[in-house]
């Protein structure tokens, strides 16, 4: 579409909105009753149950429901039932609730049969199945059928590409008969089949322009449906070949903070979706106009709380029991180190998490945990550990006095909000320890701990993720008793009540059923309708089981695993390439949405620091906790503080929110738990320590300054072996990324889109660049990656 075309349009519209009347500035009041963006209804391929207290926690008020005019049935648990995906991409739900409409999205599954096959390595196996991120990895989950030869199994799964390894009696081993191998992340390799046609191009959607009355967009392809929704209320969009426009609606003038959401599809595949906020009415164009609430804008850092800084010593207590079984002594990195909550609020009150550009912290568990010597470690070296970690409890509602008091705590968040950041506090529902007094008050309230076979039901991860135990001396809750489910959400409201608190990490997400998300996000709306609870979860596991767990009445988001392993690999292993990081970053957004509040990770408590994978002091092929325990992991070099440098640029620069786990701001080495759990260091630091603090800072405050690493859509302009390159756009504003494994091989030219404002860029790591037209070019001579941002 060329400008003068396209300014042809704008002007026809405008004078055909004028003559309508559309831009009317009459005040209108918006009513509404749900108090967020309703997450979208992902409808399974044959039938689909949806529970509509997700929406609204009084179903019982809803008066009337349609799905594309066709009314449905609310039955008298306050589930409706979809028979099957209306034959197009995109819907949409009309819900008339105590008289007032409200349209949630509805996206058609894309689930088709597969059959998967497979050639035994010989005549005498007696039974095959399949593990996988089809089944969570649960070899159980699939059993192979014989049939002329073949073993099979028939699927019904998501288009896209999936990881595998084979079970022939039992034991495990790769797919000799397939080609087609993917690094696991952790030094070992898996099989992988693809579904459906990866190259199949969706439309894009992408911001063009605002102004005090509405909206242009541009289409890259012919759009079947288009989608719009202010809040929860659908509005009209006009369509002229591939522009889109939209009038603002005159009701956002009421509100501070509101949004106008867009989906399309061209009839076969959904395109990415568009958030837009708005202030008053008028569209936010300057992220300053930002603050802490705006979930999107949030940069996240993990800090345990016993190893970060020791704020007073005179609640240091280290654990020096013995263990009741083992009587062994517990070493000093698997103990208490002093750090506590008074460490955080001083940290804090020294701007460091300012400087840093942090504006959400998550702090490790603080409730009570048992003060004695658990577990045993015996290779290499032998210790029993402590509970310094916080994931053991003796007490839900009592803060562990090794961390401190009500008061500090208090103090911390009430420190942390005049600094414009949130206290997220992670909270551990899934298990306590078997001194808690509950537990020894009801232990019919847990699972078995051994299972019917006879067998122990512990670390059961995927076959058995509702009711296995972590460890024999951690009891796990069996929320399929409704007072269990009552009595675990009572007392996580207690911290919703007690404390100004504005969010939980909550642990162990996928080993607790959907009834207790249920029930505690209800009576946060419930009890504490005044606040704005966000929940992050913890879960490993495929995409699809990930996204179980997001909705309006369950999770806000939860931790990008997948996404980490893709990247690990992309950007601490000098032979991958970014093709992989590229699938799975695109699966993300699918499965999450294009604007998701989905955390990602620079590392995290349970896996090796990866700056030490990154430079070669944990090998990718060994046992990370056993390199931690019986050698002393340093630095090895630059690299790995260049890679996790690429690392954090990757993750702030695109959709999602980016997590620090603390000291890798600092490259901080070391293998798996505990020796990834080292006391913070804010002294001392070397070179390439306070440079990679100082990039990190450089990378935070771009995206804290940026509406289009906030808000804006991404369009991949190169992938493949050494190149990925990508833009992050708003209407007009732009960031471009690139990173290279090429070396010092010449300039790289990307092909941008046209309508971008590039006449005031800069690279923020130096490296010479033009703009001729829409055709960029970048020289990296001295760094692996550029952003290249507007100055103004």
């Amino acid at each position: 579409m060329t400008m003068r075309f396209t300014s042809f349009l704008f002007a026809f519209i405008a004078l055909v909105a004028c003559k309508n009347g559309s831009t009317s500035k009459e005040e209108v009041n918006y009513t509404s009753h749900m108090n967020s963006l309703a997450t979208p209804i992902h409808l399974q391929l044959k039938e689909t149950r949806v529970n509509m207290a997700d929406y609204f926690p009084e179903w019982k008020n809803i008066e009337r429901i349609t799905l594309e005019g066709t009314e449905l049935k609310l039955d008298s648990a306050g589930f409706i039932t979809i028979a099957q995906s209306p034959n197009q991409p995109l819907s949409s739900l009309h819900v008339v609730y105590k008289n007032i409409g409200h349209d949630i999205p509805v996206f058609s599954s894309e689930k088709m049969a597969y059959t998967f096959s497979y050639k035994a390595s010989n005549a005498k196996v007696k039974s095959v199945s399949i593990s996988g991120s089809i089944n969570g990895w649960n070899n159980k989950a699939n059993p192979l059928t014989l049939k002329d030869g073949l073993w099979v199994t028939d699927l019904e799964l998501n288009p896209g590409t999936y990881q595998y390894r084979i079970w022939e009696d039992a034991n495990e081993m790769m797919d000799a008969n397939n080609p087609f191998i993917i690094s696991n992340g952790m030094g070992g390799f898996n099989n992988t089949f693809t579904v459906g046609n990866p190259k199949a191009i969706a439309p894009q959607l992408t911001t063009l322009e605002a102004s005090e009355t509405g909206l242009k967009l541009l289409s890259s392809s012919k759009l079947a449906h288009v989608y719009a929704y202010f809040q929860n209320e659908r509005i009209d969009v006009k369509t002229i070949d591939s522009l889109l426009v939209i009038d603002l609606p005159a009701k956002a003038k009421n509100l501070d903070r509101s949004f106008i959401r867009v989906y399309a599809d061209n009839g076969e595949l959904r395109s990415n979706d568009i958030l837009i906020p708005l202030t008053h009415g008028d569209v936010v164009m300057n992220a300053s106009s930002l603050n802490r609430k705006d979930l999107h804008a949030s940069i996240m850092y993990f800090a345990m709380v016993d190893r970060f800084n020791d704020g007073d010593a005179s609640n240091n207590h280290p654990t020096t029991a013995s263990h009741p079984v083992f009587s062994v002594p517990i070493l000093p990195k698997a103990n208490n180190l002093g750090g506590d909550l008074k460490g955080i609020t001083k940290k804090i009150q020294e701007g460091y998490f300012s400087k840093l550009g942090i504006n959400t912290i998550w702090i490790s568990p603080i409730s009570q945990n048992t003060e004695g010597a658990w577990g045993l470690w015996i290779k290499g070296q032998t210790s029993s550990f402590s509970a310094y970690h916080g994931y053991w409890p003796t007490a839900l509602t009592r803060i562990d006095r090794r961390l401190g008091n009500e008061a500090d705590f208090k103090e911390l968040i009430d420190v942390a909000h005049a600094n414009n950041m949130n206290v997220v506090l992670d909270y551990v529902a899934h298990h306590v320890h078997e001194e808690h007094p509950l537990y020894k008050q009801k232990p019919d309230w847990t699972t078995p701990l051994y299972l019917p076979d006879g067998t122990m039901n512990t670390e059961k991860w995927d076959e058995h993720r509702l009711t296995t135990w972590f460890d024999t001396f951690l009891p796990t809750w069996d929320f399929s008793k409704p007072e269990v489910v009552d009595a675990l959400t009572d007392t996580a409201m207690y911290w919703v009540k007690n404390y100004d608190l504005d969010g939980f990490r909550h642990d162990a997400t996928k080993h607790i059923r959907e009834e207790f998300w249920r029930s505690l996000t209800q009576k946060v709306r419930t009890q504490a309708p005044d606040k704005t609870i966000f929940q992050i979860g913890e879960t490993y596991g495929s995409p699809e089981l990930i996204s179980s767990y997001l909705s309006t009445g369950m999770m806000d988001a939860q931790f990008d695993f997948n996404l980490y392993d893709a990247a690990v690999d992309a950007f601490a292993k000098s032979e991958s390439g970014f093709e992989n990081l590229h699938r799975v970053l695109n699966e993300s957004m699918h499965y999450y949405g294009h604007h998701h509040l989905m955390g990602n990770i620079t590392g995290n408590q349970d896996r090796a620091r990866f700056t030490s994978y990154a430079d070669g002091g944990v090998k990718f092929d060994e046992d990370p906790k056993l390199a931690g325990w019986t050698r002393d992991i340093q630095n090895n070099g630059k690299v790995g503080f260049e890679r996790m440098e690429m690392l954090n640029a990757f993750l702030m620069t695109t959709p999602g929110i980016p997590c620090i786990y603390y000291g890798d701001e600092i490259g901080m080495p070391g293998g798996n738990d505990p020796d990834n759990r080292r006391m913070m260091v804010f002294s001392g630091w070397n070179n390439e320590q306070s440079q990679l603090q100082k990039a990190i800072s450089q990378l935070t405050t771009l995206r804290r300054s940026s509406m289009a690493l906030t808000y804006g859509d991404l369009l991949v302009l190169q992938n493949d072996e050494k190149v990925f390159a990508y833009v992050r756009q708003y209407f007009g504003e732009a960031v471009v990324v690139v990173f290279s494994k090429k070396g010092n091989q010449g300039a790289l030219r990307f092909t941008l889109p046209q309508h971008l404002h590039t006449e005031a860029w800069k690279s923020m790591k130096g490296s010479a660049f033009s703009v001729k037209g829409n055709s960029l070019t970048v020289d990296l001579k001295s760094s692996p990656y550029e952003v290249i941002y507007p100055t103004k």
